[in-house]
């Protein structure tokens, strides 16, 4: 299994939370209160072991401090590293930062960056259907053959820390701007791939994937088995939320559904390796 979606820090943020939560708004939304969960590379490798995942892709978080940004990618990129394997770095990235931010992911890619995100326009304060602002960080994964991760939002439902509006609407704006790059959506797209019942927006999401993560918190669990009446099993990734969401509570749906092998193969890992090229 390869798990498409998880997190990580640094122990010296979480020792420190009072102190870093000052300097970033997105760490201080999400976890400056005492449900936080955090993960450090150690813990993520132990729960792959006790859960069978070989390996997982940790992602960044739409960090709005330009230093703690590259504080938390170097982490990612070093635990890579060290993983032998098991940790696939995607590295956060800010448009918000101009020029710097540009700088930030050649500098990740360089490193051994697998991709770009998590972002999270409404954390980070940019507009993701400024296609001006978003082409030259599409055209440098473009040419790297790299994926971006986006967080979606929902666009009804309940208000969570971190839910945010790109919705459905903002999210087929950009990936029409960008019609060549590869995309995964967090969080089932926010229900956007129920529009891929229309045949003209299908074709405009030929080059997307949805994860599934944090579903046990948004969606009845029904959504496993409409989602791929929908769309094709080759669209979709096991991805977890780790540590918001053990990855057990994902994959005793996913091991329930009435599918044959192949597209559960698919699900849990060979999109996943398409995408990633491991």
């Amino acid at each position: 299994m390869i798990d498409f979606h998880t997190h990580i820090l640094p122990s010296e943020i979480i020792k420190n939370l009072d102190q870093y939560t000052q300097k970033d708004n997105t760490l201080k939304i999400l976890f400056d209160h005492p449900k936080s969960k955090f993960a450090t590379a150690e813990l993520l490798i132990e729960k792959m072991s006790e859960y069978q995942i070989c390996k997982s892709v940790v992602l960044g978080m739409g960090w709005t401090d330009p230093g703690l940004n590259s504080f938390i990618n170097d982490y990612i990129l070093d635990s890579a590293n060290n993983s032998k394997g098991k940790i696939i770095p995607f590295t956060g990235i800010n448009p918000s930062n101009l020029k710097s931010g540009i700088n930030e992911a050649i500098r990740c890619i360089e490193l051994g960056s697998k991709g770009l995100g998590e972002i999270h326009s409404d954390f980070q304060n940019f507009n993701i259907n400024d296609k001006e602002l978003m082409e030259p960080y599409m055209r440098i994964l473009e040419e790297s053959n790299l994926p971006i991760v986006i967080h979606a939002s929902e666009p009804v439902g309940h208000i969570y820390p971190g839910k945010g509006s790109t919705t459905p609407e903002k999210l087929l704006k950009t990936i029409e701007y960008f019609p060549k790059n590869i995309f995964v959506l967090s969080h089932w797209g926010g229900g956007l791939f129920f529009y891929e019942l229309m045949p003209e927006i299908a074709k405009s999401l030929k080059n997307v994937f949805y994860d599934c993560s944090a579903s046990p918190l948004l969606y009845d669990s029904r959504i496993y088995e409409i989602a791929l009446k929908i769309i094709d099993s080759k669209k979709l990734l096991f991805g977890s939320d780790f540590p918001l969401i053990e990855p057990s509570r994902i994959t005793k749906y996913i091991d329930n559904l009435e599918i044959d092998k192949k597209q559960l193969d698919n699900i849990y890992w060979k999109n996943a390796q398409k995408i990633l090229s491991v």
